[in-house]
């Protein structure tokens, strides 16, 4: 009786194992098609971005300067607060006094400014004036005055 129980039981793997594979053969087909896909994809995706780094610095050497804004416009969009008027004079190593006559303004209203809290709401023209004053160093700031004075006396 052992023979037969043995021999059932191989059958069973046989069958089993036949089951199992054709269920699983549909399976391994697409995911090999899957992987092949995919590594194309990657390579696809490799050589578009080389065209299109490539792309972007042609366009970029083609590409016209933007227009440089005018001063007026970056003024309109400056933020001015206390602390950065206050930190600006400092740089330029001036008095209240001597900060407005360069911006072309009055001694309390430096005052005003550095005591305010939040933005400085500036008309157009003052704006303008403290961003030409923004980039000066100390000793220019200090001969732009002079030279402000000097007109201011004739």
């Amino acid at each position: 009786m052992s023979n037969v129980a043995k021999v059932l039981k191989a059958e069973i793997a046989r069958i089993s194992k036949r089951e199992a594979k054709s269920a699983t053969q549909g399976i391994g087909k697409s995911n090999t098609w899957l992987r092949k896909t995919v590594a194309d994809l990657k390579k696809r995706m490799v050589v578009l971005e080389k065209e299109n780094k490539r792309l972007v610095t042609v366009m970029k050497k083609h590409q016209p300067e933007s227009p440089q804004k005018s001063d007026q416009e970056k003024g309109r969009k400056a933020r001015f607060t206390s602390r950065g008027i206050r930190a600006l004079r400092k740089k330029l190593r001036l008095s209240q006094a001597d900060f407005g006559k360069l911006v072309g303004t009055t001694t309390g209203a430096v005052y005003l400014w550095e005591k305010k809290e939040g933005p400085l709401s500036l008309r157009d023209k003052t704006k303008t004036a403290i961003l030409s004053v923004r980039g000066l160093g100390a000793k220019e700031a200090k001969q732009k005055l002079t030279e402000t004075e000097t007109k201011g006396k004739r």
